[in-house]
C-alpha cells in the first residue's frame, strides 16, 4: 500500500525465502535478558521467540520479507503507559524498538529488535463530532468504518489496511486532490518518546513541543510511539469511478491529459499483466470523481474516454461505478479474465503457509512526463521479471500544494504523481532480478523526479543514504538534528541514516 500503495501480498513461494535486506543483520543486538527485564514488568504480554503469541504476531505482518524476520520478542501493550515502560527499558538495555501499527510497513520488523504490536489491543477508533480519534494500532478501515454512518470521512490510501505509520508519513490516494493527504488531518497526536515520557502535541504546540509536531507529520517513527491521533473530517458523498484497460500506447495521452484535471478528480493507473491481454501488458486507469455534480462527473468522463482514444485498439475493460470511500470502490487492480473483479487485498494470517517477496520504490515527479518517458516505461513493464510486477501512477498535485514543503516534515509536495514500482515474486531464484528491475526502473525517472516517496526507505541498502535526502529534501537536517536530541541511543529503527 504499504508506498502510499499496497501491493497484492505475494502467493505461495515456489522457493526459499530470498536472502534479507542487509540492513537486518546490521543492527546491534539486544542485551541476552532484554526478554526476563520486560516480563519482569509486563508478564504475558511478552511473546518470546517460539511461542504461539510470537508467531502468530509475525505471521500477521503484510510483507513477506518483514513476516521471516525474528525480533528479540513481541510486546503486545494494553496502553500508552505499557509502551512508556517498553521504551524505558529497552533504551536502559541498550536495545532497539520497531513498532506494528497496521502492520503494511517494511520496516515494522527487525532481526534482534523489540517489536511493539499495537495491532492487538490499542486497535479502536472513536469519533467525536467533526473528529476520530484513532488508537496506535487501528487500521484506516477502522477509522473509516466509525465515520461511515454519518457520512464523513478522512483521506487515506487506496487500501483500508494502512494504519498510523503510513498516515504519519504520507497518505496519498483518490482523495489527495480535493484534500490533501491523511497527515494534513492531523491534529492532535499522543507520542510516547524514546526517554518513555509521553507527550500530547496538536496544532497548538510550540517550542519543543511544535518542533515534535512539524516532525510526527511526515516521519513520526523517527522520534517516536504514536499510541493514538486525532483527525479532522469531511463530510464524503458517493466517489463515481471510471475503469479502463487499455493498450500501452494511450500512455502518453494520460500523462498529458491527467494534469489538466480539476480538484475534485484524480486519474491514476497501473502498468501491469492481466489475463486480458495474455501477451502484453496493459495500461489500466482508474478515474475517480469526488464531487456529486452530474457536470464534474461528466467531465471525468470525458478526460477518461479522451486517454482511452489515445490507444491503437478500443479498450478491453471500461465499467463506470460509485460508491462509499474506500469500502464501496473497486481495488486499484487490473480487472481478470472477462472483466472479473480482483481478488481484495487480503492481510495474512497464522497458518497461511510460505509467502513469495516484495521489492519497493517509489518516485514523485511532476507534470513533466512526456511521450519519450512513456515509451520508456512501457519498456520496462515488458522487462519486468515476472507478471507480478506492476508500475502505479498514482495522481497528485491539487490540495497537495496547498501545504508548503517544510511546514511539515512531509517533503514533495509539488508533484503531480507518486509513482510506486512494485517488484513482487514466488521464486527465490527471481530475487536478484525483481530487485534489479525496481532499482532500474527508479533511475529511468531520475530526469522528471522530485524526490522519493518516505514511507518506501529501506536501512542499510546502497542507495539508502540517497533515496533518504531526496525523501526529505531540506527538511532532513532539521530532522535528524530533532532524532539525535530525542533518541540519542538510537533506540528507534534508524529511518534517518
Amino acid at each position: 500500500m504499504t508506498s502510499n500503495h499496497t501491493p497484492r501480498t505475494p502467493g505461495p513461494s515456489t522457493g526459499q525465502p530470498p536472502a534479507r535486506d542487509a540492513a537486518v543483520s546490521a543492527l546491534v543486538p539486544p542485551s541476552d535478558d532484554i526478554v526476563g527485564q520486560l516480563r519482569s514488568v509486563l508478564g504475558s504480554a511478552v511473546r518470546a521467540p517460539g511461542t504461539v503469541g510470537y508467531e502468530n504476531a509475525l505471521a500477521k505482518v503484510f510483507f513477506p520479507e518483514a513476516a521471516r524476520r525474528r525480533p528479540a520478542c513481541v510486546v503486545a501493550p494494553r496502553t500508552a503507559d505499557d509502551v512508556a515502560t517498553v521504551m524505558r527499558v529497552v533504551t536502559a538495555a541498550g536495545a532497539r524498538v520497531t513498532v506494528r501499527g497496521g502492520g503494511l510497513s517494511a520496516n515494522c520488523v527487525t532481526d534482534g529488535a523489540v517489536m511493539l504490536d499495537l495491532s492487538e489491543h490499542l486497535d479502536a477508533a472513536r469519533p467525536d463530532g467533526d473528529r476520530v480519534a484513532v488508537d496506535g494500532g487501528a487500521t484506516m478501515a477502522t477509522m473509516l468504518g466509525v465515520l461511515a454512518p454519518a457520512g464523513r470521512a478522512v483521506p487515506i490510501g487506496v487500501v483500508g489496511h494502512t494504519g498510523l505509520g503510513m498516515a504519519t508519513r504520507g497518505g496519498i490516494g483518490y482523495l489527495t486532490r480535493s484534500l490533501g493527504l491523511t497527515l494534513d488531518h492531523l491534529v492532535g497526536v499522543e507520542l510516547v518518546l524514546p526517554s518513555g515520557d509521553v507527550v500530547h502535541l496538536a496544532e497548538r504546540s510550540s517550542g519543543e513541543e511544535g518542533d515534535l509536531w512539524w516532525a510526527v507529520r511526515g516521519c513520526a517513527p523517527a522520534v517516536g510511539v504514536v499510541t493514538s491521533a486525532v483527525f479532522r473530517t469531511h463530510e464524503i458523498g458517493p466517489v463515481w469511478v471510471d475503469r479502463a484497460v487499455v493498450g500501452l500506447d494511450a500512455l502518453a495521452t494520460y500523462f498529458r491529459i491527467a494534469p489538466e484535471l480539476p480538484r475534485d478528480t484524480t486519474m491514476s493507473a497501473v502498468l501491469g499483466y492481466t489475463a486480458l491481454s495474455p501477451d502484453e501488458p496493459v495500461l489500466f486507469l482508474y478515474t475517480a470523481c469526488a464531487s456529486r455534480h452530474d457536470s464534474a462527473i461528466r467531465r471525468a468522463r470525458s478526460a477518461a474516454s479522451a486517454v482511452v482514444a489515445g490507444a491503437g485498439s478500443p479498450p478491453l475493460y471500461r465499467s463506470e461505478t460509485s460508491g462509499r470511500y474506500l469500502a464501496g470502490l473497486p481495488e486499484f487492480a487490473i480487472p481478470g479474465a472477462g472483466g472479473a473483479e480482483p481478488d481484495p487485498i487480503r492481510l495474512p494470517q497464522p497458518g497461511d503457509g510460505p509467502r513469495g517477496s516484495f521489492f519497493g520504490k517509489a518516485a514523485f515527479t511532476g507534470p513533466t512526463l512526456d511521450a519519450m518517458v512513456a515509451d520508456t516505461l512501457a519498456d520496462r513493464i515488458r522487462a519486468a521479471p515476472t507478471r507480478a510486477c506492476r508500475i502505479d501512477f498514482q495522481h497528485t498535485g491539487g490540495a497537495l500544494a496547498d501545504v508548503d514543503d517544510t511546514a511539515t516534515a512531509f517533503w514533495g509536495r509539488t508533484s503531480e504523481w507518486s509513482i510506486p514500482l512494485n517488484a513482487i515474486w514466488d521464486d527465490a531464484n527471481d530475487d536478484e532480478a525483481c530487485r534489479t528491475w525496481a532499482r532500474d526502473t527508479l533511475q529511468s525517472l531520475a530526469g522528471h523526479s522530485i524526490g522519493v516517496y518516505n514511507v518506501e526507505l529501506r536501512p542499510g541498502l546502497p542507495e539508502t543514504e540517497t533515496e533518504t535526502r531526496a525523501a526529505y529534501g531540506s527538511n532532513l537536517a532539521r530532522l535528524r538534528t530533532l532524532q539525535q536530541r530525542y533518541d540519542t541511543t538510537a533506540v528507534l529503527a534508524p529511518l534517518l541514516p
